[in-house]
């Protein structure tokens, strides 16, 4: 039968029941607990107290092996992430020969603060904040793989949250956020070649339903409802299903597309790859004289919530067609701030009755200001006789 993994490190599912991994004299051995996982966790954490032998050899491989040889472990059998291999080398500088066993907390300060002293390649600017916090973020991961793999016993990052480890960015919440008019958004539409066909397609449907460039990619027609206009999107580790509703005009256009594969936005029936439509937008971007810091393909998800905001759709609904689990999200980063209906909503306060005082306040004022000082009828005044 199929073993089936559980976010549970040593915990997996074989048919109905669950069943527990441990380690004892050395060796791995998997026992049965039932159908119910809350036992299999009491059974996992009563092995791990009961089973002292459990614990020595991940006490000695930490005593035994290097960062180097973790490096090398996690490229071969772990996930691979981006975030972690940019900073393979910067990792291997500074952990490099160290046993695992040796690093500590301390190690980590150091690590973030020479990181923050490391200027970049291009230009010699400082790290932002924003980079040294992935670089930890990456770190962490190492460990927590090292960990699964028992490779180590336990992470020398901070459980607590305000352990100073970690670099608060300051944001500030007023500043305009980046998105595109709806002039702006043909404008793009229009600079994209007409091909490959997709190129403009996988646009407009990243501006109309507001959809991450990674799901556009994933997306296969399986995932598309066409009866009821609507896409379901799996996250591929939790498998919960997301409903995205989508307009009428966007399904006859998605139907009239050719199945030539499995997934919808394709090459040559091949699934596309992030550079296939990032540098030809990044074209479009610069044909149109928008290619500042800050505008990208992923702003159309952002242009997705502002033009939502800006056309008097609720937050909420904002909020669940873009899928974010807290709504402060939504508010504080996805719906911009459009100066001209800021002008337009600000107006709104001045009423008919405060808008007559205001002018008579301001005629009052103009008349006892020329009342005080009427120019027009100084004299000047004759000089002072000296002796």
């Amino acid at each position: 039968m199929k073993v089936l993994k559980t976010k549970y490190p040593g915990i997996y599912q074989i048919g109905e029941n669950y069943y527990v991994d441990f380690y004892g004299d050395g060796k791995r051995h998997r026992k049965v607990v039932g159908p119910r996982l809350d036992l299999a966790l009491e059974e996992k954490a009563r092995l791990r107290k009961k089973n002292k032998q459990g614990k020595y050899h991940i006490i000695e491989r930490m005593e035994k092996t290097n960062f180097k040889e973790l490096m090398e472990l996690y490229k071969g059998e772990g996930d691979n992430k981006a975030y972690v291999l940019q900073f393979e080398k910067a990792y291997l500088e500074h952990f490099g020969d160290r046993k695992l066993a040796s690093i500590t907390r301390s190690d980590l300060f150091e690590f973030r603060d020479k990181i923050k002293r490391t200027p970049k390649q291009r230009g010699q600017k400082e790290i932002t904040d924003s980079t040294a916090n992935r670089s930890l973020a990456g770190l962490r991961r190492l460990f927590h793989f090292a960990i699964s793999k028992e490779y180590l016993e336990e992470s020398p990052f901070p459980k607590e949250s305000k352990s100073g480890l970690w670099i608060s960015e300051k944001k500030n919440r007023k500043e305009r956020k980046k998105y595109y008019s709806e002039d702006e958004v043909m404008a793009i539409i229009k600079a994209l070649p007409d091909n490959p066909w997709y190129l403009r397609v996988i646009t407009v449907v990243a501006y109309l339903a507001g959809f991450r460039a990674g799901e556009l990619l994933n997306l296969k027609w399986s995932d598309v409802n066409f009866e009821r206009g609507e896409i379901i999107l799996r996250n591929p580790k939790s498998q919960i299903e997301q409903t995205v509703e989508v307009q009428d005009e966007l399904v006859r256009l998605l139907n009239s597309l050719s199945r030539k594969s499995d997934f919808v936005f394709h090459k040559d029936g091949n699934q596309l790859k992030h550079h296939d439509y990032y540098k030809p937008f990044k074209k479009a971007l610069r044909a149109i004289g928008k290619d500042e810091k800050g505008y990208c393909f992923h702003t159309l998800r952002h242009s997705t919530g502002t033009q939502l905001h800006l056309k008097g759709v609720s937050p909420i609904a904002i909020k669940d067609q873009l899928r974010h689990s807290d709504i402060r999200v939504t508010t504080d980063f996805y719906v911009g701030g459009d100066p001209v209906h800021q002008k337009e909503q600000i107006e709104k306060l001045i009423s008919n009755d405060l808008a007559g005082f205001l002018k008579q306040l301001v005629v009052s004022s103009e008349t006892t200001v020329k009342k005080e000082v009427d120019f027009d009828t100084l004299q000047e005044v004759p000089p002072i006789a000296t002796a």
